[in-house]
């Protein structure tokens, strides 16, 4: 693989970080922009933006998303604005490893919370969960909230049809409200004319037994569980926070509570497929070993029907770094080890990353040496 090339209209002096990353993109066979985008996912921005910040961002003649922390007082990277009128390059905002340009930057916003959002290229829309709204106005609700999402897409007077609709309840543990918010969601859904065969999927880690499932596929249809494995609380965690021990201990030994867990959660995804429906979860990578992650997601991915949420631990919080497995100057490093292993790990799925699912993801535009098809936001 060749060594990657600076854009010729953001050509200058090129930092020993750009070129350290450089030599990394060759050695792990990645497109430039695939490593910037890791990098970027996995330092955040330099600045002292508490909020974090939205970045749309154009690499390779491709744009891509990210959310990413904005207070990183270590992070390589930062925004620069020419806002001289003189300048040629005057209304340019860039993208900066320790100084070098490295992509244009086409739309930079804080991060606060928004009631919904649209990925997929305005395809697939997201509703954030309407906690303390009154079932009366559930469904009115959230019928408001996809007219307003579908309203700057169609320029026709056509309704614009969604191919997909998510509720993100990543927070709410309670079984019964998420499932009633999802049948509200498809009420809403039908009655602003989208087919049944849209997809709506759901984002929680709240839903885990047979009845629910079998009651959303009553009364919704098929649904997209991602299961929110880094929130995931269950009935049973005082039980399996201990080790099973078998009866003649020098027989074998315990069970460690990460596998116990890893277990039911795989068998949570199981109970979903059996009503019908289609299964994918998330998790965080940057917490523990390779080979811990390994055997830890061994029994969820052989329960996925579509490519799981793999996000980045972002590096150096303020508050605490202890966080991380690996140490600050080995972390690209261990995140494209990581990347190759997810590789192997999922490769009997034969699943693919779409890469404009995961805000903070380890695929955007190659998987497994092969080029991902967008879109990308």
């Amino acid at each position: 693989m060749e060594e990657p090339t600076q854009p010729a209209d953001l050509a200058g002096p090129i930092s020993s970080t750009v070129h350290r990353w450089r030599r990394l993109a060759v050695r792990h066979d990645l497109q430039w922009s695939e490593l910037l985008l890791i990098a970027l996912n996995l330092y955040g921005l330099r600045g002292n933006n508490t909020e974090g910040m939205r970045l749309r961002i154009n690499s390779e003649d491709e744009e891509f998303m990210t959310v990413l922390p904005a207070d990183r007082a270590t992070s390589p990277f930062s925004l620069r604005a020419h806002v001289d009128p003189s300048s040629p390059q005057h209304g340019l905002s860039e993208l900066c490893v320790d100084g070098t340009p490295v992509a244009e930057i086409i739309e930079a916003e804080p991060g606060e919370e928004v009631r919904g959002y649209l990925r997929a290229d305005g395809t697939s829309a997201t509703l954030l969960l309407q906690s303390g709204t009154d079932a009366a106005e559930m469904v009115k609700g959230y019928r408001d909230l996809l007219q307003a999402l579908a309203s700057d897409l169609a320029d026709d007077g056509t309704p614009h049809l969604f191919e997909e609709v998510m509720l993100s309840a990543g927070v709410a543990h309670d079984e019964a409200l998420v499932v009633e918010h999802l049948i509200a969601v498809r009420e809403a859904m039908n009655s602003e004319g989208l087919p049944d065969s849209t997809t709506l999927g759901v984002l929680t880690p709240a839903l885990r037994n047979a009845s629910a499932f079998s009651e959303l596929a009553e009364k919704v249809g098929p649904v997209l569980l991602f299961l929110t494995t880094e929130s995931f609380e269950d009935d049973g965690a005082e039980a399996l926070a201990e080790p099973v021990v078998p009866e003649d201990a020098a027989a074998a030994d315990p069970v460690p509570a990460a596998t116990r867990q890893s277990e039911r959660l795989a068998e949570i995804l199981s109970a979903a497929r059996a009503s019908g429906h289609r299964t994918s979860f998330t998790y965080t990578v940057g917490s523990e070993p390779l080979d811990e992650m390994r055997a830890w997601l061994l029994p969820l991915a052989e329960q996925t029907t579509m490519w799981p949420s793999l996000a980045i631990l972002p590096a150096e919080s303020p508050v605490n770094d202890s966080q991380h497995v690996a140490a600050p100057d080995e972390r690209l490093d261990f995140f494209l080890e990581a990347r190759s292993l997810l590789e192997q790990i999922f490769a009997p799925t034969e699943l693919r990353p779409e890469p404009w699912r995961c805000y903070r993801g380890l695929w955007y535009r190659q998987h497994a040496g092969e080029a991902l098809a967008g879109p990308y936001v």
